[in-house]
């Protein structure tokens, strides 16, 4: 239930942002708003029995009903079900989780945007995943391109040696033969089973009995899992710095009408002390549902003090 609601509120509800800020009810909104009603409310009922009060609460608030313990127990319906989209979304996941690790290692911010990254992934199947979700992911990352790779020796230096817990634990009777030939390199890997040569003969044992590190090649940064490797261009020029600067203050700025209370449709007015970074006016008054011009009563002020900036916020 947890991954659930974790899987609504920081993907589903995020990425559909834009589709419920449609001015219009259009087909798209109106899909994008009965799916969330409807999992909001199936989840209410599948929290009720270890969150009584707080999942009645919220039911009748969201419902109108009497009682979330009067309601059946919620059957979703077998045509929901898509395991294959399930399996690519977490695919597609699994890439932002690691780029972003790599944001995190070097503090750089992910409203930073960054020039480029590059992926490379085992399976021919999941190119095509990620070719398909590029835009997301590229979105997700804050990134202006993603190259995919043939070859992961083309941003890495990968190191392979024995994994010597799980050879132990998997084939203790094995364990020397099975050492000496992945030092040796007498061995290929085939999806989950690694091929080993052992007395002139092929075996096959599992994957994981061979450990695979990368090493990054200088100047880029790399991270890899479950079969994934990416590197990350953290080359920052003048015109990605003022875009940085513009979705900083996007941020600012919503997070400020969220203190204020506003509803998220709202149209508010900015008043700017300093210079909005060039080119960007338009986005910053775009994503904020805002106006430059003067405050009559101010709501908010934001400070950026290093940027030269202040800025009070105003209803339109």
């Amino acid at each position: 239930l947890i991954s659930l609601l974790d899987g609504l509120t920081n993907w589903y509800i995020r990425r559909s942002r834009r589709r419920f800020w449609d001015s219009s009810m259009s087909e798209d909104k109106k899909q994008a708003y009965d799916t969330l009603y409807y999992t909001r409310v199936t989840i209410l009922k599948l929290f009720a029995p270890v969150a009584p009060i707080i999942s009645e609460e919220l039911y009748r608030n969201l419902t109108g009903e009497s009682s979330v313990h009067l309601t059946a127990w919620p059957e979703v319906p077998e045509s929901f079900a898509n395991p294959e989209l399930l399996r690519n979304v977490e695919l597609v996941q699994d890439v932002i989780t690691l780029a972003r690790s790599i944001r995190e290692k070097q503090r750089i911010k992910n409203r930073q945007p960054l020039r480029a990254m590059q992926v490379a992934v085992n399976d021919s199947a999941q190119v095509e995943v990620i070719r398909a979700f590029s835009q997301i992911i590229q979105e997700e990352l804050n990134i202006k391109s993603l190259e995919l790779l043939d070859n992961v020796d083309q941003v890495a230096k990968v190191v392979t040696k024995p994994c010597f817990p799980v050879i132990g634990q998997k084939y203790p009777t094995r364990k020397g033969d099975i050492i000496k030939a992945v030092k040796t390199g007498a061995f290929r890997l085939e999806g989950e089973k690694a091929i080993l040569t052992l007395n002139g003969a092929e075996e096959a044992f599992d994957a994981d009995v061979i450990l695979i590190e990368y090493t990054a090649k200088e100047g880029m940064h790399i991270a890899s899992g479950k079969g994934i490797v990416l590197s990350l261009d953290l080359t920052i020029d003048e015109a990605l710095q003022r875009e940085g600067l513009a979705r900083d203050i996007v941020r600012n700025v919503q997070d400020a009408r969220k203190q204020a209370d506003l509803n998220i449709t709202d149209h508010i007015v900015l008043e700017v002390t300093g210079a909005l970074p060039e080119g960007w006016e338009d986005y910053i008054t775009g994503e904020t549902l805002a106006s430059l011009g003067m405050v009559t009563t101010v709501l908010k002020t934001i400070d950026m003090p290093d940027e030269g900036l202040s800025i009070r916020m105003g209803k339109a």
